[in-house]
């Protein structure tokens, strides 16, 4: 998913994965950054003025590069969990108070 970085108007790409092997980041997103000051979904007027087809929008460059160090642990996270999952290892391990913390 393609993001633009406001302070500096750069458009970056980031891809997360879920254990379904399946692209996910929009709904990482959309789960956890909706609710920021940070960052947003880009407005319309954003990807014209700007001519950029991101998707989201993130204010600084160090939010953005903050971000970039934490998906890569975030998504071996997901790799491991995954690992485990084909194992044999159950869901409801990964579970806590009706919350998923897999993609």
């Amino acid at each position: 998913m393609k993001i633009l970085i406001r302070e500096n108007l750069q458009t970056k790409e980031i891809n997360i994965y879920g254990t379904d092997g399946k692209l996910h980041t929009e709904e990482f997103f959309d789960k956890y950054f909706s609710d920021t000051g940070g960052a947003y979904p880009t407005l319309p007027y954003e990807r014209e003025e700007f001519q950029t087809d991101a998707e989201w929008t993130i204010i600084t460059e160090a939010d953005f590069l903050l971000l970039a160090e934490t998906i890569s642990v975030i998504q071996k996270a997901i790799d491991d969990v995954n690992e485990l999952l084909i194992g044999g290892e159950k869901v409801g391990k990964f579970v806590f108070q009706s919350e998923c913390f897999l993609i």
